[in-house]
């Protein structure tokens, strides 16, 4: 009994200490795991902020190569509008149209040709003063209206026929006056630099060799072109 007693003493430390080691690489074990699964999350959140930043940075990439076509499609189209400027300023037929003032150049008569804003009350000076100059003027009337809308004047706009941004304006106007002299207004209509297109033409009789003319025309403007540098902010 004693030999026995003796052999159970012994062998409780033994039992204990391997106890501790299972223990302490358990404990071993599960930090060396809880590390590893910081250093994989880390790293996922690592992969994931890189990618995003790989694709930001490629979208700058893109977005800066469209600014470069525009800009080099800008220069080549500044200068193809500057070689047709001078060549219009320089045509010698266009020098011979009558123009607003004693003073006008080429570039001044293109301009009076389309001009960038709706100038109703300019337009109506000038049909008066120009256009429609030696006949008698019954009536005449420019409609201050644009879009796809009714005129003033019963013009539907809408299935007005529009060349690029052009804006039209509708004016209608009533002369009385001979075969020669009704002769002479279209023909200046016909010829004047800025664009006039006749929509409805009325004729009645008014007297020996004399007749009244209603006439509904089309005229354009152009609105003008704003040409600047934009800031465009890009967000991931």
């Amino acid at each position: 009994m004693a030999k026995k007693s003796a052999a159970s003493l012994n062998n409780v430390p033994v039992g204990m200490r391997k106890r501790q080691q299972i223990a302490t690489i358990s404990r071993t074990m599960f930090l060396w795991v809880a590390g590893a699964s910081i250093v994989v999350a880390f790293a996922g959140v690592g992969s994931i902020f890189l990618t995003k930043q790989l694709l930001f940075n490629q979208k700058i990439i893109v977005e800066k190569s469209k600014t470069a076509d525009t800009l080099k499609k800008n220069i080549d189209n500044a200068k193809t509008l500057n070689s047709a400027v001078n060549q219009l300023r320089a045509d010698r037929n266009l020098s011979r149209v009558p123009a607003s003032t004693a003073t006008s150049n080429n570039l001044d008569k293109i301009l009076d040709a389309l001009p960038y804003e709706g100038d109703y009350v300019g337009l109506g000076s000038s049909l008066q003063s120009t256009l429609l100059s030696g006949i008698a003027i019954d009536s005449l009337t420019v409609d201050a209206t644009a879009g796809n809308e009714l005129s003033t004047s019963g013009v539907d706009l809408s299935t007005v026929e529009i060349v690029g941004d052009a804006q039209p304006i509708t004016f209608t106007f009533k002369v009385s006056g001979s075969d020669a002299e009704l002769k002479t207004l279209l023909g200046r209509l016909d010829k004047s630099i800025r664009p006039i297109k006749i929509l409805n033409m009325k004729l009645e009789a008014a007297g020996p060799n004399k007749l009244d003319a209603t006439i509904q025309a089309l005229t354009y403007y152009q609105p003008k072109k704003v040409f600047q540098l934009q800031e465009e902010t890009i967000k991931p």
